[in-house]
């Protein structure tokens, strides 16, 4: 069992300002974005502050790395932590600050990496109009998760995300999400994302190349923590295993459903589940699946003063 379980949430949970609360309350933290920004090449404070800006996959997700790691290490200072005893996952691109948490990459790197990620996804959405909608079982007479599975198949797209907790992405050409949206099966809800295309799916496939080059070219280290990885919910187990996760995840779904099944397999009632900046979806699965989870969402640094309290209780 482990102590703490620490998460990363992908794309869609980030906001404009962000940072900025990161930022006010760590002196270094300035100086920790300003490297990384170079390491991206992209100005993370600035495109942090910008909604438009943050709409392009290219810019969102090397900004959701550098939240996510700007409060790890505010975590870290705030909360004694046996990396032994920390079991990390991240959701989508949320995986590669997760892999950074557990030691397999720098942060500065980590960052650089999600930036060629993003623009890999975003040149491949540039090919062809594709996109991604939200699917769950209405309120009054949902639909069981086989029926909307079946459902999303039948309408000619794919299930990207098994978010677990009765939810599911699905995606696939434009045109097959709006009219799956505008006439949805009986028992469900679907709403359309506002994201670039079709993630985690075949359409991705243009992406594969530029990013496996990316990954080859990053500084790998073996690990101080244990890590899930997004396609089978199980540990990765090193460098070599995880670098094919990750790029094998572009075109792949995200098995979060699995993931949270092997973190409760790893959990006791003690354990703190912490979610990672920009936080919030990731803790209300938790807490949906498992209600007496002791957990932590980081959306703000004004949110660490719950950690210790709820770190201390019972432990």
């Amino acid at each position: 069992m482990y102590d703490h379980v620490i998460t990363v949430p992908g794309q869609g949970a980030h906001r404009p300002g962000m940072l900025d609360s990161w930022l006010a309350s760590a002196p270094y933290a300035r100086e920790l974005l300003a490297d990384w920004s170079e390491s991206a090449g992209l100005d993370l404070l600035e495109a942090g502050r910008d909604a438009a800006a943050m709409a392009d996959t290219a810019v969102a997700q090397p900004l959701i790395t550098a939240a996510a790691l700007l409060s790890l290490k505010r975590l870290r200072a705030r909360l004694d932590v046996d990396p032994g005893r920390v079991l990390y996952a991240g959701h989508s691109v949320g995986e590669l600050a997760a892999a950074a948490g557990a030691g397999y990459l720098p942060p500065g790197a980590a960052v650089a990496l999600a930036r060629e990620r993003g623009k890999a996804m975003s040149a491949a959405c540039a090919t062809a109009p594709t996109g991604m909608a939200a699917c769950m079982p209405s309120k009054r007479d949902g639909a069981a998760d086989e029926a909307i599975v079946d459902a999303i198949r039948a309408g000619g797209l794919s299930v990207a995300n098994w978010n677990g907790s009765h939810q599911f992405v699905a995606a696939g050409p434009s045109a097959a999400v709006e009219a799956f949206g505008a006439n949805p099966p009986a028992g469900m809800r679907v709403v359309r994302l506002e994201v670039a295309g079709a993630f985690h799916t075949e359409a991705m496939a243009p992406a594969l190349e530029p990013f496996a080059r990316a990954v080859a070219r990053a500084p790998w280290r073996a690990p101080d923590s244990a890590m899930l990885g997004n396609a089978d919910g199980s540990l990765v187990t090193g460098p070599d295993d995880l670098r094919q996760r990750l790029v094998a995840q572009l075109t792949s779904a995200v098995r979060w459903d699995l993931c949270a099944e092997s973190i409760a397999r790893h959990s006791s009632a003690r354990t703190l589940h912490v979610e990672l900046a920009p936080a919030g979806p990731l803790t209300k699965l938790a807490e949906r699946a498992r209600p007496w989870t002791r957990t932590v969402a980081l959306r703000s640094a004004d949110d660490l003063d719950a950690v210790p309290a709820l770190a201390g209780s019972g432990a």
